[in-house]
């Protein structure tokens, strides 16, 4: 059972959770970045080929590494050098997103731009990702104690997500903290276990708050607010921004 404190945590985490976007918007306008201003960002690409006709049903039953075509994450992995297993959680959540979310227009490359300044595809400390999703090794993050340019994020979940009751850290392959996580937690492998080290589950909750965030990421405004609703720093959205558009400039077929 959950603590007390953990309790009120997710009592307030939807508070929370609108403070911090509502935060974010308010940075990021204020730093003179607007729909119509130059600055980063990733124009939408092609939705992955997938199965025709697909439905909010099928989705259901179906997990993210199931949505996309084999041979298209086979030949977009060769271009990109982004790994297969990694491309296909990333190409899935786009997929599906597009079905549950259409008017949020979130690419695979987004997520694959912030998968790779997060951890490298999961391979940031020699570790990789395997076959069904989950970490070789488990990643966590920095303590976020506001030390080492960090905001000093206190702990919100006693532990059970980051492993650390002291201050909150990132956690898995797309580095989500734990309020983050409380917030668009999901099951994206279907396998009963929803788990941030594991690259279909994490993904799928990357993109969900993403789309949270920019609601329309199409626009470039829409863009900017969801990448840094992800991450408040200005030189990170530069970062996702430029790794994005590279992986695109690679898929001359991408959309």
């Amino acid at each position: 059972m959950a603590s007390k404190k953990v309790r009120r945590n997710r009592t307030l985490m939807v508070i929370a959770v609108l403070g911090l976007a509502t935060w974010g918007f308010v940075a990021c306008s204020s730093g003179g970045t607007t729909a119509g201003d130059e600055g980063p960002f990733a124009p939408v690409l092609a939705t992955p080929p997938h199965v025709e006709g697909l439905t909010l049903d099928q989705l259901a039953h179906t997990a993210i590494a199931e949505l996309p075509d084999p041979a298209w994450v086979k030949e977009t992995s060769q271009q990109t050098g982004i790994p297969e297993r990694a491309l296909t959680a990333y190409a899935g959540v786009a997929i599906g997103l597009s079905v549950v979310d259409p008017e949020c227009h979130l690419s695979w490359n987004t997520l694959a731009g912030i998968g790779w300044v997060e951890s490298h595809h999961g391979t940031i400390f020699g570790g990789k990702i395997l076959p069904n999703g989950n970490m070789s090794e488990p990643i966590y993050g920095i303590p976020l104690d506001g030390k080492n340019d960090t905001k000093a994020l206190p702990d919100f979940d006693d532990g059970n997500f980051d492993g650390t009751a002291e201050f909150d850290r990132a956690v898995g392959p797309m580095q989500i903290v734990p309020p983050t996580w409380a917030a668009w937690h999901n099951d994206g492998n279907n396998d009963g276990n929803e788990d941030g080290q594991n690259i279909d589950d994490a993904a799928l909750a990357a993109g969900r708050y993403l789309c949270y965030s920019g609601g329309d990421l199409s626009t470039p405004q829409g863009w900017q607010d969801a990448v840094f609703g992800y991450n408040q720093v200005p030189k990170y959205m530069v970062d996702v921004a430029n790794k994005a558009n590279e992986y695109a400039s690679k898929v001359p077929s991408a959309g």
